[in-house]
């Protein structure tokens, strides 16, 4: 479960100095660099759990089908949180699941050099990785259905 997310405050002190210190924080918190700085709205229809601290997230738009027949939907999600940062986050948050070595996985095979883990929940997954030296942090939420 993600913790719970912090709101800002102000210290006391700012807001007892009256209005015109109200108006500065205000158009602080209102500025442009504050907005981008905002974590993204996630619709997570997965039921994984999904990480707090996103730059983005995308859900693909159609259902595709795995190897065995399984119906899995694919969100797709980045952070500039450290690859350890995040595969901590993950093992805490799916304490039964299975880990495995992404570069022991076939599903990564054709990106290259990755570092990461994949954690594996029955037929459902989390892949989180990165591509040697790069900056940004992927995250694959994988859930499938049982095969009809």
């Amino acid at each position: 479960m993600p913790p719970v997310p912090r709101l800002h405050r102000a210290p006391t002190a700012i807001l007892a100095g009256g209005a015109a210190a109200a108006v500065l924080l205000g158009a602080w918190l209102l500025s442009p660099s504050t907005a981008r700085a905002a974590p993204p709205e996630v619709q997570n229809p997965t039921g994984l759990p999904i990480y707090p601290n996103l730059t983005s997230a995308f859900l693909e738009d159609r259902l595709k089908t795995d190897a065995v027949g399984h119906w899995c939907m694919h969100l797709n999600a980045t952070t500039g949180d450290s690859l350890d940062a995040v595969e901590n986050w993950y093992r805490r948050a799916m304490r039964t699941a299975s880990e495995t070595d992404v570069r022991h996985d076939g599903t990564y095979d054709d990106r290259g050099n990755l570092d990461g883990i994949k954690l594996s929940v029955n037929i459902d997954s989390v892949a989180v990785y990165k591509a040697s030296k790069a900056s940004i942090t992927s995250i694959d939420l994988v859930r499938c259905s049982p095969r009809r």
